[in-house]
């Protein structure tokens, strides 16, 4: 599966957090060019005089402008400078009207038709003192974004005998599937490699081998390496799941649905519960696939 060649945007507010989800997108973004083009955005507020001056718009824009995109920058494979066709700077002030600062972000990354959006874990505060409280701008973008998402944790780069890793959630319902589509499409180095999740409870398990085929018709199509696990039966299946991250040395992504297979069931559009815990919870960087 390729991604219709569209955009990759960054959120950024100055913060390092954001600096390195901005790396991130950089390393999708420059092998083989699945987008047309990366975008950082920002959005201001005039009335936050107090911010120091290295927080501040115009400094955000050329740190971004001249040290980031026009700089050459040296990747294993070859050395190039971005030419002003493949980026592009939004910066805004905060609209009339508008909540907050965070909903001119998602509105931005819809009226521009990014394929993703990528935001930090963390923002100009840095990292909390308890960790699986989320920041302001995380928490209102997995909640109402309706592009993929993307949350850095941690900067991952392929070498040259390993790309990333992507550990997909799969729960035989059409997000998760989704969210598949979405691994497929950006796992697309043949270093990359897949393991594709099913972590039943008790009352799903017997679902794990239609799960199982559906995955291997789906995967049959696409040259790519993957590996189909099943984990033990759990009513709280997500414990296996994360314990299972969090064990891992080379598990760099976790992609899942923003709801799964009982929302399906009920018509429900709410965040989820299990994608809530892999947010909150997982080592890896966060993929969610609304």
């Amino acid at each position: 599966m390729e991604l219709n060649k569209s955009n990759i945007m960054v959120a950024t507010d100055g913060s390092q957090a954001s600096k390195q989800a901005f790396f991130q997108a950089v390393e999708f973004f420059e092998y083989k060019n699945i987008f047309n083009q990366i975008i950082v955005a920002h959005v201001s507020d005039e009335s936050k005089t107090y911010l120091p001056f290295e927080f501040q718009s115009t400094t955000i824009y050329e740190d971004y402008k001249i040290e980031l995109l026009s700089r050459v920058i040296d990747f294993p494979l070859f050395i190039f400078q971005y030419p002003e066709a493949n980026y592009q700077l939004v910066f805004q002030e905060k609209a009339q009207g508008q909540e907050n600062i965070r909903n001119q972000i998602l509105s931005i990354a819809g009226d521009l038709n990014v394929s993703y959006l990528i935001v930090g874990f963390n923002g100009r505060k840095g990292i909390k003192q308890d960790v699986t409280v989320l920041g302001q701008t995380v928490r209102n973008s997995v909640y109402n974004s309706k592009v993929p998402l993307i949350a850095v944790k941690k900067l991952y780069k392929r070498d040259e005998t390993n790309g990333f890793k992507f550990v997909v959630c799969i729960d035989g319902s059409k997000k998760s599937y989704k969210s598949l589509e979405s691994a497929v499409a950006l796992s697309f180095d043949e270093r990359d490699s897949l393991l594709i999740c099913f972590a039943p409870t008790p009352d799903r398990e017997a679902f794990g081998t239609t799960i199982k085929t559906k995955v291997e018709e789906f995967m049959a199509k696409y040259q790519r390496k993957w590996q189909y696990k099943q984990l033990d039966p759990s009513y709280r299946a997500i414990e296996n799941v994360i314990e299972m991250i969090n064990n891992s040395d080379d598990l760099d992504f976790v992609v899942f649905g923003s709801n799964g297979y009982r929302a399906q069931l009920e018509s429900k559009t709410f965040f989820g519960s299990t994608a809530d815990e892999l947010l909150k919870r997982a080592k890896a960087n966060i993929i969610m696939v609304p």
